[in-house]
């Protein structure tokens, strides 16, 4: 397989591009200057080796010192309101609509609905551990009051929702918890990371 090809199945791993988008990219690469291609390579060595994940809400953020993202260690957010998103994008889309001052948890994907191993799929262990369900911790972070799942209205979403609510329901009686999820505001099959500002707040203003 020449250059072209492999960079071309390169881009098709990217969620979304299909065979002709990715061959659109790799043909585009092919009209910029050498410096762009070596500036794009840079960036990506770089980003790969000055990313974190953060111990808490498993966010990447940038930083090369501490153990925790800006969001987790501001001690101005409200800690006792813990919004559970799928993937990163999610996380900026609420952050971007101004409306929500709580902490998150990122479950790293959603659950197809016939997985039959959800746990590979999603960070289902390491929330229980973060709401303090986990007695080696002893809950050593702080036990939130609320969990807001914030996920996509599809199948897959709502599917995730109903694992998460079975996975949370013992932990959330045990120390109080309520959980919420996002009211109407997100309409049948919408992308959370597609939503505008109005429609993240009306969806957050009528969680229930």
């Amino acid at each position: 397989m020449d250059a072209l090809n492999k960079l071309t199945e390169y881009f098709r791993e990217f969620p979304g591009i299909g065979p002709r988008q990715a061959r659109r990219f790799a043909y585009f690469l092919l009209t910029k200057s050498p410096s762009f291609a070596d500036e794009l390579a840079r960036l990506v060595v770089e980003i790969k080796k000055n990313m974190r994940v953060c111990d808490s809400c498993f966010r990447f953020y940038a930083g090369k010192s501490g153990t925790l993202c800006n969001i987790c260690s501001n001690t101005e957010r409200k800690h006792a309101e813990l919004m559970v998103v799928a993937r990163d994008v999610d996380l900026e889309s609420i952050e971007k609509s101004s409306t929500y001052n709580g902490v998150y948890f990122v479950l790293g994907g959603t659950v197809p609905i016939l997985e039959k191993s959800p746990e590979t799929r999603i960070r289902s262990r390491e929330l229980l551990k973060r709401v303090g369900e986990d007695s080696k911790t002893g809950g050593g972070k702080k036990v939130p009051k609320e969990i807001i799942l914030s996920l996509s209205a599809t199948p897959e979403g709502e599917h995730t929702e109903e694992i998460l609510r079975s996975l949370l329901k013992p932990v959330a009686e045990k120390n109080g918890i309520k959980i919420t999820v996002l009211g109407r505001g997100l309409s049948t099959g919408a992308e959370l990371e597609y939503s505008d500002a109005d429609t993240i707040k009306n969806a957050l203003k009528n969680r229930a």
